[in-house]
């Protein structure tokens, strides 16, 4: 049986508001899920897609706010460096500049085995989320949103919201924290 989302977050999140408005952002995916798993329909991959990249752009941004802001509660398994340059740069909740420096300090743990990487994943789906324009004016992936808002598609938004949630819960917890294994994580796509 899978335990609420909102223990995972509760275990890592820093500020408690995007923490509700995440908690908040994942009730909406499971019923977008029922409905979809419901009527059988690829049409709701597109507000699924664009909530989760939502949500692992939140929990990612609150990470870094956390390293850059809170002086008083050590983030582990940090090294020095990675807090000395989160401290230097300005932050806004921006994904592109979030992946970056993710990405530069390693800190989802990206393995030498993984082909694409994590990174290179988040990457991607920032480019697919932001096809929300529909009017495709910056020319990002296919001129056809069908070919954009596929399963495929979805399952490595779904596969890189459970990493981003490993990780975050397991290598950077907040002090006193409850620990869940990612058996017990809610996978309402399942």
């Amino acid at each position: 049986m899978s335990k609420p989302f909102s223990d995972f977050t509760g275990v890592f999140f820093w500020d408690f508001k995007r923490m509700d408005n995440v908690n908040y952002n994942f009730k909406i995916l499971e019923l977008l899920y029922k409905t979809k798993k419901r009527d059988s329909s690829r049409l709701f991959n597109k507000p699924i897609l664009v909530t989760l990249v939502s949500i692992i752009e939140c929990a990612l941004y609150d990470f870094v706010k956390r390293v850059d802001q809170h002086r008083g509660e050590v983030v582990p398994n940090l090294d020095k460096i990675a807090v000395i340059d989160s401290r230097r740069k300005t932050y806004t909740d921006q994904l592109e500049t979030i992946i970056a420096y993710i990405k530069k300090h390693d800190l989802l743990r990206a393995s030498e085995d993984e082909n694409p990487d994590i990174y290179d994943i988040l990457d991607f789906l920032r480019k697919i989320r932001n096809r929300l324009h529909i009017q495709n004016s910056q020319n990002f992936l296919d001129e056809n949103e069908y070919k954009i808002w596929t399963e495929k598609n979805l399952h490595l938004g779904e596969k890189a919201l459970e990493r981003v949630c490993e990780v975050l819960c397991h290598v950077y917890p907040r002090p006193g924290s409850n620990f869940y294994s990612m058996s017990d994580f809610p996978r309402v796509w399942e």
